[in-house]
């Protein structure tokens, strides 16, 4: 008699660890749920990438001066445009020009604000005035630091062999 009761209470205990378990994830899911969500924050949209396969030669007039960190560069391809940076910490970024937040709008386009040494989001008016589409700014590695943005810039593979760079996706 005392071997089924301690077997029932191994059963019983069991089922107990698999229940808490049960409510455990339960209640992990309903978190989520509750506050993985804010009203508050706005949802960027997917930022549309296009097709790219350059290769840049860097010893090219055009493009001699991204080999000093700090640098950048733009190249057609994608959708609106390829923003190539040689950042200082000496890393390569290529980010697709569409703005992180509303990259629909004919204004989101990403230009290099090499004063402030940030990304703007915006567009060139009579090439000289500069008008704000949504006023987010980005680092120089994508990643949004004003403005309603709330994700990074969609970014393209960048390799550099030799002094040849490749952006593809």
């Amino acid at each position: 008699m005392q071997d089924f009761t301690e077997e029932k209470l191994v059963v019983d205990f069991i089922h107990m660890k698999i229940k808490n378990k049960n409510i455990s994830y339960s209640f992990l899911a309903l978190s989520i749920l509750l506050f993985g969500c804010n009203d508050s924050q706005q949802v960027t949209e997917n930022i549309p990438r296009g097709l790219i396969n350059a290769y840049i030669d860097l010893n090219l007039a055009s493009y001699q001066h991204l080999n000093n960190v700090g640098t950048h560069a733009y190249i057609e391809g994608g959708v609106k445009g390829v923003l190539i940076i040689h950042d200082y910490d000496d890393q390569w970024y290529a980010f697709e020009r569409t703005c992180a937040h509303n990259p629909t709008k004919k204004c989101s386009h990403i230009w290099v604000d090499s004063i402030n040494i940030q990304l703007m989001c915006g567009q060139f008016s009579n090439s000289t005035t500069f008008i704000e589409c949504c006023e987010s700014k980005y680092t120089y590695s994508g990643f949004p630091i004003k403005g309603p943005s709330q994700g990074r810039l969609a970014q393209y593979y960048i390799s550099k062999t030799g002094n040849i760079l490749q952006v593809y996706n």
